[in-house]
């Protein structure tokens, strides 16, 4: 019983190897740089060195197989898009030497293009912002005057909140958005949607599939993000909602889904579940769903050797966890927004459940502190 993990700096992939490690599943751990956080693990049996995915694609690709051959993993797990998108790209390069329970790169890509996923979305019935494309920079003014304010620009594909930009009059979103396309040196085809803003609460719905069957599903409510205008959460509650899983489980059954995904919507002020997007890999929040007792790291791996695991539905409401570095410059930047002392309260509330501090595997935790210590004290400089 044997697994690599890639991008092993990733809090993700640190929550991957524990969950298999505490398995007895003999985990090796990968990344382009030295030190990284998921090697620190004591669940981590070997580490290499691979070259960047970005920068060197294929010798990034003939390294995992090198390390696979030689070193006899059953599955190959990565968590992050880079690694991802690429592995999903030459899986069938891959195949011969080890397992990799990914969709098609085609289908991937499709999904985690935002354009694309709104269209198909429209198609179904599923609700969606009201959004705008445009195709000709010579009539962003015109298609301006349809826009609903604020208004949210997004790039089609990008994770996080990278170039992402909220606009709040005619001549914001006209400036920001050709400043946009400049600065991702984005061509026509490409060029970021405009969506109306959606006031709410952020959810999302994780989900495992089998070739198109659903086999895990768990739903978490996001209590704080960063930025906090709509970034990665920072701290959550696992909560159920059916009738936004049932969106979520029809979306991803329409592209015969399989693999992880988490499908992200806001709970608008009427209570409908809006779609905002698919993030179509393993997501920064994962550590919630298996400390609500739905482990889908254990579950993608048991399903690639297996062929299929039994449906994991039912799972603890009201879990939180956090990312208490990240979760820190979050509490303070809306303490600041809002003026509301007493959400420091629920900071340090227990059970604590982080995504990273661990007193069963404190090593990578004293390597998070130690820079959250040191992120902290640059911060308070910078400002």
């Amino acid at each position: 019983m044997t697994a690599l993990i890639t991008t092993a700096n990733s809090p993700k992939a640190l929550v991957a190897v524990r969950s298999l490690g505490k398995k007895d599943i003999k985990v090796d751990t990968a990344d382009k740089q030295k030190f990284a956080l998921s090697s620190l693990s004591k669940y981590s049996h070997d580490y290499f060195l691979y070259p960047s995915p970005k920068e060197k694609p294929h010798e990034f690709i003939s390294t995992i197989i090198s390390i696979a051959k030689k070193h006899n993993q059953e599955v190959l797990i990565p968590v992050h898009s880079e690694d991802t998108y690429l592995i999903a790209k030459f899986k069938s390069k891959l195949d011969g030497f080890i397992k990799v329970p990914l969709h098609e790169y085609s289908t991937i890509m499709k999904v985690n293009d935002k354009g694309y996923l709104m269209k198909v979305a429209d198609e179904l019935g599923i609700p969606i912002p009201q959004t705008h494309f445009i195709k000709d920079l010579n009539d962003l003014d015109k298609s301006a005057n349809k826009i609903t304010f604020p208004a949210v620009i997004k790039l089609r594909e990008t994770s996080s909140s990278i170039g992402l930009s909220y606009v709040y009059s005619k001549d914001e979103l006209i400036s920001k958005y050709k400043e946009t396309v400049l600065q991702f040196n984005l061509s026509s085809h490409n060029y970021p949607i405009i969506q109306q803003y959606v006031e709410g609460t952020g959810f999302g719905v994780s989900l495992l599939f089998n070739k198109g069957d659903i086999r895990a599903k768990f739903t978490h409510k996001r209590l704080r993000e960063y930025p906090i205008t709509g970034g990665p959460s920072t701290y959550r509650i696992s909560v159920k909602h059916p009738k936004m899983e049932a969106i979520a489980i029809e979306l991803l059954k329409n592209f015969d889904w399989h693999g992880v995904a988490m499908v992200e919507f806001k709970l608008n002020t009427k209570g409908d579940p809006i779609l905002m997007e698919v993030n179509p890999r393993f997501w920064g929040s994962v550590n919630q769903a298996v400390q609500s007792g739905v482990d889908f790291p254990y579950l993608l791996y048991s399903m690639a050797i297996d062929g299929d695991v039994e449906p994991v539905f039912n799972y603890k409401e009201g879990v939180t966890t956090k990312n208490i570095l990240i979760d820190y410059f979050a509490l303070i930047k809306t303490i600041k927004e809002t003026g509301k002392l007493q959400l420091s309260k629920n900071f340090f509330s227990l059970p604590f459940r982080d995504d990273i501090l661990s007193l069963d595997d404190p090593v990578p935790s004293l390597s998070f502190i130690r820079t959250g210590i040191q992120e902290i004290i640059h911060s308070k400089y910078k400002s």
